[in-house]
């Protein structure tokens, strides 16, 4: 188990679209609009644990047709963010409150994470490799492997948002910085969904 701990907190710690996701969030609207990204994330993540513990994410896996439908559905969705955000009329942060739109925070996490297609192929390869067969229900260890792969990448994930949090709040009044902010945040998203419409499977 220590070795898994060890092996799954280095894949979160490679900077990958849920991590650029939560400090572009963070950085541009707050530490709430950050955490409920992340929870929004974690929860596309969950579904990915039970559909690799069921043995659903096979589907995607070897279904070319639905392997594109996510992606190219994510793709479009990351584009439309990256639209949005060189659109946003910049602004002092601190008249940004961090109580505005947090809705809308859990669900682009929850997309961002869902509509990518190497996700489930990657808990289907990853997790079953400390399974115990033979020891226990497989498809129960498999989630206890998903739930500890969760609660590593909210620490994580947690402390991005919390030091993202903290340069908004030196940036705090700076119209210039909110602008940078906005044309930082429409360049990730937009790089992120290039990058998805060119993933191969």
């Amino acid at each position: 188990m220590f070795f898994y701990i060890c092996m799954s907190l280095s894949i979160i710690l490679i900077p990958g679209p849920d991590m650029i996701f939560v400090l572009t969030q963070s950085i541009s609207s707050g530490i709430k609009a950050g955490v409920r990204t992340i929870l929004g994330s974690l929860t596309g993540t969950l579904i990915h644990t039970l559909l690799a513990a069921f043995g659903l994410s096979i589907i995607v896996q070897k279904s070319p047709f639905v392997f594109e439908v996510i992606k190219y559905g994510g793709a479009i969705y990351l584009l439309y963010l990256a639209i949005q955000s060189f659109r946003e009329k910049s602004k002092p942060a601190e008249i940004e409150t961090e109580g505005t739109e947090l809705k809308g925070f859990f669900r682009k996490g929850f997309i961002t994470n869902i509509s990518n297609p190497k996700m489930p192929i990657f808990f289907l390869t990853f997790l079953p490799q400390f399974v115990h067969v033979g020891t226990g229900d497989e498809s129960f260890q498999i989630f206890l492997l998903g739930m500890i792969f969760i609660i590593e990448t909210f620490i994580v994930f947690f402390i991005i948002s919390l030091f993202s949090s903290r340069l908004r709040e030196k940036l705090s009044g700076n119209l210039m910085a909110a602008s940078i902010i906005n044309y930082f945040k429409g360049t990730i998203f937009a790089g992120l969904g290039i990058k998805l419409l060119l993933l191969s499977r």
